[in-house]
Order: structure tokens, then sequence, then C-alpha cells
């Protein structure tokens, strides 16, 4: 009886840690849902590696990419499984493939640019480069969480390349509630557990 109680209180907690997994992209640990999934605009025409341009930009593919050459081309990204919020650093992590280009952010009002640098890893055969972006530079205040985030892809390099854009994760995202209960379940059914063996001793 004990044994098959620890059993499930093992499962419950497993469970609570499963909800919570992790990507690793580039170097950078993301919870499974912590990626952009929702393309809510854009502007300009893109080539992609193949698919739709919400296809590539919303998987957790960083093999997956799409640039365009148009003037102002940009994408307003959403998370509908995850937030973005402002914590102690960087929050964002906006990956960008083969030379190392710059990415026009917008956040709330504000404008920023920032030239990715390498990762050291490569994604479908290209080096893979990011740039880490802190909400604190667009002015939100700690815990504050913006509903989407605009990346211009326009800004040519020396070389002529503009950015190719596979992925954007959440560096600090919020954990969803249902991960707490299942967290807070198991850990009452092993502190229910523990009371009833000391109380059988």
């Amino acid at each position: 009886m004990k044994v098959s109680n620890l059993i499930m209180a093992a499962t419950l907690v497993a469970a609570s840690t499963a909800a919570n997994a992790t990507v690793n992209v580039g170097g950078y640990s993301f919870a499974d849902n912590a990626f952009a999934d929702a393309l809510w605009a854009s502007s300009g025409s893109f080539t992609t590696s193949g698919g739709s341009l919400a296809s590539v930009l919303t998987d957790k593919d960083a093999g997956t990419w799409a640039y365009s050459y148009s003037p102002g081309a940009f994408v307003s990204l959403g998370f509908t499984d995850n937030v973005v919020y402002n914590g102690a650093g960087a929050d964002l992590a906006i990956f960008e493939l083969g030379i190392p280009d710059s990415v026009k952010v917008n956040i709330g009002f504000q404008t920023k640019s920032y030239l990715t640098a390498s990762t050291g890893y490569n994604a479908g055969g290209y080096a893979l480069n990011v740039a880490l972006v802190d909400l604190s530079d667009f002015g939100f205040a700690i815990g504050a969480i913006p509903n989407y985030v605009t990346i211009g892809l326009d800004i040519q390099g020396q070389s002529g390349t503009v950015p190719s854009l596979p992925l954007v994760g959440a560096l600090q995202p919020v954990p969803e509630p249902e991960s707490y209960a299942l967290m807070l379940s198991g850990l009452g059914l092993l502190g229910f557990m523990a009371r009833r063996r000391k109380t059988n001793s």
C-alpha cells in the first residue's frame, strides 16, 4: 500500500516537471512552450525554408526560417501558450541564421536595433546567431507583460544580407497555473504520506 502511494505521488510530481520540459536552442534553455506561436501581422514578400510564413516562425525548429528584402518588412509575433515578461536580465531571445545581421525590435512604443551574435551552434546547415533583448530597455517595469513583439527584418548588412529569422523565445516564461496545481498536489500527497507514516510509527 505504501509503495503504491509513493508511486502515485512520484507520478504527480513528475507530471508537474514534464509540464515545464525544457528545449535547448543555441545553448539556451527554454520551457517547451516558450516560443512565439502566433503570427499576428506581417509586411513584405518573404522567402521561407519551406511552408508558410506562420509555420516556419511558430514551430520549435531553429532550422526553419524566413527572410525578406522588401523595404519595411516585419513580423509581429505573439505567445498564446506562454507570455514574455520582464524579469532580471534578458527576457527574449531572437535567433537568426547565417552571417550575423541586425534586427529592429519594436515593443510598446519604442524601436531598438540589435546586432545578433554567434551562439557557436548551427541549425539547418547555417550558423545560429542570437540577439538577447531586455524589456527594461523599452521602459517596461519588472513583471510587465507585453502583448506581442514586432521584428523588423529589412536591415541590410555590409555583406548585403538581411536577417533570416527562425525562432523567437521567452527566456523567462511564467509557469502555468496548472503546473503549480500538479506540483502542489504531488507535494501535498507526499506530506500526507509522511504524516501517516509518522502516526503509524
